[in-house]
């Protein structure tokens, strides 16, 4: 990635905000992750139902479902590369099932079936029409979130009513990320990177622009390896300190 400031040319097809703001989000995620580690060891009290980190993981998600949606556009507007696509979808299912398999061995009544990268794989695919048609997409991707929150039925919820008997998915789980309304949120990234972000090429992270842009680049494997090092991390901390 070039070196370049916050109102700079984006080089290529890449630009780097979607870069930054990927790390940014894995960054926070890390953070996130490492505050349950440490309530499991007692050391702070961790509510996900409202509260602080409610709105944390919100802001989380919208970092990276907006990278989402810009990194497809600018790496298929001019013309799909499906040999691209194909070979990402690939290793975000094989990590999304890295995920599931952990998590059931670990949790098996609350094993993570449809988390993050579960979202990615699905989403993406449901994303790709819309990268020739960028307005629709953010049409589309503000009403999903206005039905999302005025209506109570315009969810999934039926969907995972009829599967979870046949599928034996666990009635609680670790992680949830929900396709309603979080596909409006990569759609939205479509849009803003059609609009190359208004001309906002890069954040004003100063020396740190670059690790996390790097960061950014390499997501999916932090994504997968982060957790192990903070929970061992928290265990020593407990053992230390308590």
């Amino acid at each position: 990635m070039s070196d370049v400031n916050s109102g700079a040319v984006r080089t290529g097809q890449r630009i780097p905000l979607v870069d930054e703001l990927r790390g940014l989000a894995v960054l926070l995620m890390a953070g996130f992750h490492f505050c349950y580690d440490l309530s499991a060891f007692g050391f702070l009290r961790f509510e996900m139902n409202g509260g602080f980190f409610s709105w944390f993981r919100y802001l989380i998600v919208t970092l990276f479902f907006i990278a989402v949606g810009a990194g497809l556009y600018l790496g298929h507007s001019k013309a799909i590369q499906w040999r691209h696509f194909y070979l990402r979808e690939v290793k975000i299912i094989a990590g999304a099932l890295v995920i599931s398999l952990t998590t059931y061995l670990m949790y098996p009544q609350s094993w993570v079936w449809f988390g993050v990268l579960h979202f990615i794989a699905v989403a993406s695919v449901l994303a790709l029409p819309f990268i020739k048609a960028p307005r629709t997409a953010l049409i589309t991707g503000v009403a999903i979130f206005l039905l999302y929150n005025l209506l109570d039925w315009f969810n999934l919820a039926p969907l995972y009513q009829a599967l979870q008997p046949t599928l034996h998915l666990p009635r609680g789980t670790q992680d949830l990320t929900r396709l309603i309304p979080w596909l409006g949120m990569v759609l939205i990234g479509i849009y803003l990177a059609k609009r190359e972000f208004w001309g906002v090429y890069s954040m004003p992270l100063g020396w740190l622009r670059r690790p996390v842009a790097w960061l950014g680049q390499h997501s999916l494997l932090f994504y997968l390896l982060h957790q192990a090092p903070l929970f061992g991390l928290a265990w020593l901390l407990d053992r230390l300190l308590h």
